[in-house]
This record gives structure tokens, sequence and C-alpha cells, in this order.
């Protein structure tokens, strides 16, 4: 036996007559007898039992008050009390309604004579008789009256019977049988036992208890296993018949009654010493067991005791259970007993090694997380305060109050006294190293699963905090800084959490990261201390350099805040590993690399700290410490980069300029493009001076730092005056080319290319260059124009001179490099004119004629911000014979026709004519005056043919336009106005554009002054 739930006491002896059914009325006691008699019993000593309720049925024995002989012809077998309304069902030759407290016969069912058992439905009102192989179903209309339903055939005799919803659960003699009264249907659920009658019982829960001989199994409404039932229920033999009695099934057997749970797995409660009981009825108090000729009252213990009994045999689950009984009055004894049971079931889970569910025990508990840390003396604890601050650190972990009563630990002492049993428990216990990691495992369930609302809480404290302290620094007075530290308090009450929050959150996450990683789950202690966490660093700093968890270790530091310090470990564990107690099991891990993520990591928010904590990269690993500077996101300022770079390592300037710009095209500036360009330029002019010394420098070779510098000059922004400055005068032609380009010098850069650098292909794709851009201008005439093939017109005079200017650097070397000399002895900007100094061949007849095959597009001379009032260029007024003089001087006249040949399109014909020297030949030209004949001569001919076609699509125009101007009205005789809706007749009319007449005047009186329409 566990404990005592029932007090049996024996509240009728030696009845007159056989006891063959009992019923309760009140505190009344209804006897069915062997002779068809009713006998009616109340408690001695009652004046006025009417006034009594079952509840107030006390031990005292019942004394006879009424005897109903003839109350039935045979032995009353059974019978029901129907409280609410005053009815009495009994059955014995068949089923009878009797009202009370008079005990007239209200209804005497007669097709139910013979019936051997029933079952009524309380809740609504159904009465089922049996009857051989039939069922009747009654229903009580609430008059007094039961009209009879239906009439359902049974698979064979009914042995027992049980409601279940909207249908009947029948034990027959083979099996049990649910059938549905609705629609007649029916299923077998499983066999009956083979030594005892079958028995069906419905649970509180709606399921039913059917019994197999000496077990109990419990089935759903459509008769399968219950899954909430998880298990069986084993009597000692099989029961004559079972009650319920919640949270107990009562078993009615040969020698005694057995109480037994109704929690799985249905375990023995208590025997009750009854032989050869024949009755047992379940009441609201209780329960009632009869014999031959005496009647025991069977008394709940209260809740209360029988929770003490269990806590102290050890039965806690049960006890728990018991707990949720107490009535809602005693929710205060209720919250202290299932506190206390918490604790003591935990303690006894721990001793028994069971770590998890003593860890759910404790959780459920009111004790507070340091007290539960105790037990494990390997966590080393933050100082939070004294001990007398863990009721306000136990309030902060908890999602509402703890409970308080006569056993509650609401009270310092009793929480310290719980603490140190707690710590001799450990103590005593004397784990092992896997015993010791099974309890930490349970361990850190507990704190995961308590850790999100304390988190919470604490962010929520941080954060009032910060409030305050930013109120505090704006200068408030001092009567609003009350009225807010009132507002914050009521804030805190309306939120439910305590200034503990902050300190219980630094308690359970720094246990927390040493559970996980005695554990050597770390990768779930990285995963917490990479989030929001308050890990004390003080307590876990040890720990973790004992264990080599050096990782960790780092992102605590950093989610501290103690950048610095991680950054000192960083570089003492990749410069020094061999100087720690336990050596980094994966060195490579704790490199150059790690160094640059974490200041990767810290999003520039302190340029002072990256930039000082990079010297040791530079140092030792300047790729390393380039990438950093180059990936960090946001970046660091490009300048504070420079200025850095400059003072430690100067060879990184050039890379890191070239890899920020490229990365992050919204950091290119005039100014970072400008030092790029310097450095390249400084790069080339010391491979200059090393290979001049070593008389090995060819102006035409490029390593790659002179390409990076012509790239960078033709698509960098600079100070192109700055760079031409710091060029040398005998070298460097073709960045001097570059340069003079920029500054729209174009002259002095193609007589680089061709005098200096003997290049006609550069000078030639540096014309291609300039002009290119220019090309978008268009020949001022029509949009059908446009899509022919005529040359463009480029919007500089400049670009589009540009192919001219070279023939004359190719026919005037002397002129042109005179021009250069004088530009590189004053270092002064020159006049930026396509052809200061043109000449041009005496306009012959020839050349006139020439002329006028072009087309009447006007390309501007080469001369034309030099040419003279009189509209003649210098050349001109120079004699033929020095023209010819000078031209004779190393003209590179093969290459001028060659420009010629190729790109005759984009220059004026005529002009280049008048600049070759008078004794070239014509055939020499073929290649040049061919395609521009055939050009002109197109030209015109396309523009004839557009003005045909635009004279003809005119003529259309002008016939659409006449056709709609025709418009014919015709007047007949009937035509009214329709204004005065009078003939037109003869007289003047006006037509509207919708084609209805009137007459004139109609029209001008309708329009005032306005003019009317033609008639």
């Amino acid at each position: 036996m566990v404990h005592n739930a029932f007090d049996l006491v024996q509240i009728l002896k030696d009845c007159p007559v056989k006891i063959d059914s009992v019923g309760l009325w009140g505190s009344r006691l209804l006897v069915g007898c062997m002779d068809g008699s009713l006998r009616m019993y109340v408690p001695e000593f009652m004046d006025n039992p009417g006034s009594f309720k079952e509840t107030d049925l006390s031990t005292a024995s019942y004394t006879l008050k009424d005897t109903r002989i003839g109350f039935a012809k045979k032995a009353v077998t059974s019978m029901n009390v129907l409280q609410s309304r005053n009815l009495l069902i009994s059955l014995s030759d068949g089923v009878a309604i009797h009202s009370l407290p008079e005990f007239d016969v209200v209804a005497y069912l007669t097709k139910t004579r013979g019936a051997n058992l029933y079952a009524w439905d309380e809740q609504r009102g159904m009465l089922c008789v049996a009857i051989a192989k039939k069922l009747f179903i009654y229903k009580y209309d609430g008059d007094k009256d039961f009209a009879e339903v239906k009439q359902l055939p049974a698979p064979d005799v009914v042995k027992c019977m049980a409601w279940v919803g909207d249908s009947l659960c029948l034990g027959i003699k083979r099996e049990y049988v649910i059938l549905n009264i609705s629609t007649g249907a029916s299923f077998d659920v499983f066999p009956c036992g083979r030594h005892s009658n079958p028995l069906a019982v419905t649970l509180p829960n709606g399921e039913l208890l059917l019994g197999k001989d000496n077990i109990g199994v419990v089935v759903d409404r459509n008769g399968k296993l219950s899954h909430s039932g998880g298990g069986n229920l084993s009597w000692s033999e099989s029961p004559s018949s079972v009650v319920i009695q919640p949270p107990y099934a009562l078993a009615r057997l040969s020698r005694f009654i057995e109480v037994r749970s109704l929690r799985a797995p249905f375990g023995l409660v208590q025997t009750l010493p009854l032989r050869d009981s024949q009755v047992l009825l379940a009441t609201d108090s209780g329960a009632i067991a009869a014999s031959d000729y005496s009647i025991y009252r069977l008394l709940p213990v209260p809740i209360g005791v029988q929770v003490v009994q269990l806590a102290a045999s050890g039965n806690f689950e049960d006890a728990l259970a018991l707990c949720k009984l107490l009535p809602p009055e005693d929710a205060a004894l209720r919250a202290s007993k299932e506190d206390a049971i918490h604790i003591r079931y935990g303690q006894y889970l721990f001793e028994q090694h069971n770590y998890t569910e003593a860890m759910e025990q404790f959780a459920a508990s009111s004790l507070d997380l340091p007290t539960i840390l105790r037990l494990f003396p390997m966590i080393k604890l933050p100082n939070v305060g004294a001990s007398k601050d863990l009721a306000n650190v136990k309030e902060s972990e908890s999602d509402g109050p703890s409970p308080r009563g006569s056993m509650t630990l609401s009270t310092s002492e009793t929480l310290e006294d719980t603490a140190s049993a707690l710590q001799s428990l450990a103590s005593n216990q004397g784990l092992d190293a896997r015993q010791t990691k099974i309890a930490l495992g349970a361990l850190v369930t507990l704190l995961i699963k308590k850790r999100g609302p304390v988190i919470a809480k604490a962010e929520a404290e941080d954060t009032e905090a910060a409030v305050a302290a930013m109120v505090e620094v704006a200068g408030s007075t001092h009567r609003r800084a009350k009225s807010i530290d009132r507002h914050a308090e009521t804030g805190e009450e309306r939120n439910g959490h305590k200034p503990g929050a902050r300190e219980a959150a630094v308690v359970l996450d720094t246990a927390l990261v040493q559970a996980l990683l005695s554990t050597d789950n770390l990768a779930m202690a990285l995963q917490v201390l990479s989030g929001t966490n308050y890990a004390d660093v003080d307590a876990c700093d040890d720990v973790m350099l004992e264990g080599g968890h050096y990782a960790e270790l780092v992102q605590l530091y950093k989610s501290n805040h103690k950048h610095r310090e991680a950054l000192l470990f960083l570089n003492r564990l990749a410069e020094h590993p061999e100087s720690f107690a336990t050596p980094p099991k994966n060195p490579e891990q704790f490199g150059p690399k790690a160094i640059v993520e974490y200041l990767q990591s810290l999003d520039s928010v302190d340029h002072a700290l990256i930039i000082d904590c990079s010297q040791w990269l530079l140092k030792n690993h300047p790729q390393e410490a380039l990438n950093l500077f180059v990936t960090i996101d946001p970046p660091l300022p490009p300048s504070l980069v420079l200025s850095h770079l400059k003072s430690n390592a100067t060879e990184l300037q050039v890379p890191y300029l070239e890899q920020v710009m490229e990365r992050r095209p919204e950091t290119r500036s005039m100014e970072l493009e400008n030092e790029l360009v310097q450095l390249y330029l400084t790069k080339v002019l010391e491979e200059r001076t090393e290979l001049m010394s070593q008389d090995k420098w060819d102006e035409k070779s490029h390593s790659e730092a002179r390409l990076k510098l012509l790239a960078a000059l033709d698509s960098s922004r600079f100070n192109a005056e700055k760079v031409l400055q710091r060029l040398p005068v005998d070298g460097l032609y073709e960045e001097r080319a570059f340069l003079l380009g920029r500054m729209r010098q174009h002259r002095l850069a193609l007589t680089l290319y061709a005098h200096k650098l003997h290049e006609p292909d550069l000078a030639l794709a540096y014309c291609d260059r300039v002009y290119a851009p220019t090309n978008s201008g268009m020949h001022p005439n029509t949009a059908s124009l446009a899509s022919l093939a005529l040359r463009p017109l480029p919007k500089d005079p400049a670009a589009a001179n540009i192919y001219l200017t070279l023939l004359e650097v190719y026919l005037k070397p002397k002129a042109a490099i005179q021009e250069f000399d004088r530009s590189i002895a004053s270092l002064a900007p020159v006049n930026n004119t396509v052809n200061q100094r043109a000449t041009a061949a005496p306009r012959t007849r020839g050349a006139r004629k020439i002329a006028q095959i072009e087309d009447g597009a006007y390309y501007g001379s080469p001369s034309t911000d030099t040419t003279p009032e009189n509209g003649r260029s210098e050349s001109e007024l120079e004699p033929l014979e020095q023209q010819s003089t000078v031209s004779d001087q190393g003209i590179m006249l093969e290459e001028a026709l060659g420009l010629l040949g190729k790109r005759w399109e984009r220059m004026d014909g005529a002009q280049a004519l008048r600049m070759l020297p008078s004794d070239t030949t014509l055939q020499s030209l073929i290649s040049f005056l061919e395609p521009l004949l055939c050009k002109s001569s197109e030209t015109l001919r396309n523009g004839s043919v557009i003005k045909n076609l635009r004279r003809s699509e005119n003529l259309q125009v002008r016939e659409e336009l006449t056709e709609c101007r025709k418009r014919m009205v015709k007047v007949t005789t009937d035509r009214t106005c329709s204004i005065c809706q009078k003939r037109i007749g003869n007289t003047v009319f006006a037509v509207y554009p919708n084609g209805s007449l009137s007459h004139f005047v109609c029209f001008r009186d309708r329009q005032g002054s306005k003019p009317g329409a033609g008639s």
C-alpha cells in the first residue's frame, strides 16, 4: 500500500433483508432489497435530514427512516438517483421511474419487462435498456416522462453497457461492440476475457475502460487504444465491478476493494478489506460499498494529507498530480506544496543520477539559479552580490512572481538552508568525469530553457538605464529627473522585471558558457558568445585558458567590447603559441587571418584601434594587412590609410589604391587618382634612373609600372600640369604626349609621336581617340538626310581638324619641332591651335576644281585661330619657293599620303590638298581622291533624290488637303432650319460641322456679332 486514499467506515449494519442495490439522495441512503422493498436511512441525531447535502455526510451511523414494502414485485437489482431531477430509476422486473420524495410511480416502461440492465446518460438525458438481444432507447423530455426514441437489435445478449458520446459500448458474450444509436452501425473492439464477465466503464475524459479478465484496457470513442493511457490497468484478480472516483479507479474484488491510480502506469494505491461486497457505488464525495447486510462508506482522505503521505514515501509525481486537484481557494497552499515537492524531487533525482529530470524539477521550483548552481562546484560564478540579493535574481529569472506559502523558499534564511543542502549534496556525490559531463549537459538544457526571458529582461533594463543616462546628460532639472524616476519605477512594475535582471543574466550566461565548454559543446558556446550575452570575463577567462578554449575566449572579449585585449591575445597566439600551458589545437586558426577577420568585424567603429593594431600585420604580414584595409566594411577613410602606409609600409600604397578603387568605385576621387598617378610616376622615374645608369634605358620599352602609368594618364582624373613638371625633358615622350593631350595641346602631342617617338601608328590612334568622342554631331539636315552616309560634324573644331593637324606635323616638321622646343623651354601652356603656322600651296586652278567637287559642308581651317583679317593664312602669303624649301627638310610625305588614304572622310579635302607640296604627283593621291570624289557625287545624287521625294510628298499632301476642303450640301424643299424650324428655300444659309443647316440670319442672331459659316 502506497498511501491511504480512502478511509473505510461502516455506516449501516444488520440490515434485516439482503441488500441488492444502493442509492444516495442528498444525505438519505436508499437501499433496494431482495424482497422488492425500498428502505430509506438517514444519519443518526439529524433532526432535519433534508437540510444536509451529500458532502455533509459524516462517519455517523444511519438509522431507518422509512420502508416501502411492495416497492417492486421482485428484487430491486439496480437503481439511480437523478439528483437534479428528483427522480429515481430502478430495475426490478422492469424499469420504473419514481418521483422523490413521494416515491410515486412517474413512468413504468412496459416494454422493459425482463430487462437485465440499463445505462443512464445524465448529460443528454438518455436511457438505454437491454432486454435479451434488444435495446430500447428512451429520452427524458423534462416533464417527468420518458419517450421511446427507437429500438435497436443487439448482436447478442448484453452483459454490460456504457454510454460513449452518441454511441453505446456493449459487452456481449465474446467481445465488445460499439453501436451508434443514430445510424445503427456497429463495429467490434476486441474479444472479452475468458474467465470473467465483460466490464465497461466510462472515464471522466470520455474514454472507456474495458475489462479483459484482470486487465483494464483504455480505449477512445472509436475503440482504438488510447495514446493518453500509457498502458493498461492490472487488477489483482478479475473485478466484479469498477467505479471511477477521480483520480482513482476502485474495483470490487472477492476479498477486498482495490484502489488504483488513473495516471499511468496505474499503480496500486490502496486495498480496503471488504469481503463479499455486492454493490460498489461512486458518489460526488466518495464511494459506497455494500455487502449482503451492511453498507460502508469509502471516505476520501483530504488531498493535502495524501500529498504529504506521497511525498514522504518518495512518490513525488503522484504527489504533484494530486496537488493539481486542490480547490482554487487553496491556491497558496497548492503553490507552496508543489514548490517543496519539486525541490525534494529534484534532490532525489540528482542523488539517483537522473540529472535531466532533476534540473526540470529545480526549474519548476522557487530555487534561484545561484542556489541550483551550488550543485556544480566546478562552475565559477561571478560576484553578483551577497546572498541577500538572490531573491531578486530569482524573480528576474522567472516569468512571474515566485509562489508564496508556508513551505515556499521565500526568505533568505530558507534559501540559504536549501543552498547549503544542495552544496552538501554535491560534495557527497563525488561524481566522476562521465557523470559530471552528463550532469552539466542537463544543466545546459535548463539554462537554455530559462535564457530567453532572462536575456529579454536584462536588455530592457539596459535600455532603461541608457535612456535615463541620456536624460541626465541632456541636463534635465531635478524635478523632471524625479518624475522620470517615478515613471521608470512604474514602467518596471508594468513590464514585470526587477533591477536584478542584469545580474541574473550575468549568472546564467556565465554558467552556461562554462557548462558548454565542459561538455565539449564548443559550437553552441561560440553561438552564445557571438550573440547578445552577459557572460562575465573574470569568471570565464581562467576556465577558458585552462581548457585551451582560445577561440571562445576571443569571442568573449569581443562580446564585452574588450577589443584591444582580444587583439593582443591573438597576437600572442600567433607569435608565441608555445607560451601557453595548453597549446592551441589548431595554431593556423589564430594566425594573421584571424586578426584580419577580427578587425574586419569591428565595422570601422574605432579607427585608431584598427590602425594601431594593424602595425604588427604591416610588419610581419603586409599582404594580410593590405587585405584588411581593402575589404573592411564600412571602409576606412583612404586618406587615413595612406598616411598610415606612408609611415609604415610605403610599398603597399600603390596596391592599396589600386584595389580599393577597383573594389569600391564610389571611393574614386581626384585626390586619390592624382596620388596614384604620382606614385606610378615615382616608380617609373626610379626605374628610368636605374636603367640609364646601366645604359639600358629604351624609350619604347614598357615595364609594368610604365604600362600602369600610361593607363592611369589616359583614364584618371589628376592635375596634368603638376605631373608634366615632373617629367624629364629628354625622355618619357609617350607620357608627355598623354599629358599634352589631356591639356588639349594636340599639336605638341602629335609632334612627339611623329618626330620624337617616330610612331605614326600611335599618332593615328591618338587622332582617332580625339575625334571619336565628337562623332555624335551630324550634318544639320533633315532626319532623312541623317540616314545617309554623310560626314559628321564634330562639335569641337580642334577635334574636327585633328587629322589636318597631324598632316601639317608630317609636312612641316621644322615648325612643329621649334614649337615643341619653345614649350619645353618655358613649360608654359601652349596656345591650343591646330595649325598655328599652317602653310598651304597657292590656290591653283586645279586645286579650285577639286575644292569645288566637295559638298557644301564647311570644315574649319586648321589655322582658324590665327588667320589674318584678310582671310589669307601665313602660308598663302609666303612665296612658293620658300614653301618648297621648308617642305623639303625632313617632311614625312609617305606618312602624310597614308593618312590621306586612311582617313579621307574625316578631313576637308581642299584644305588637305593645299597643304601638300607642289611636286606631289596625282598618282600618289588616287587613294585619297577616288573615294572623296565618289562620296561627293553620291551625296549630290542622294540630295537630288531626297529633293524629288519631298516634292512628291508635298504634292500628295496638297491633294489630300484640297480633297478635304471639298464639301457638298444638298438643299431640298424639305430641308428646314435647325433653329427656327422653317424651310431654307433660296435664302442664305449656314452649314454646321455635323451637316445641319440654319438660316444665316438665325445663325447670326444666335452667334451675336460672330460671322456665320459659309453658304
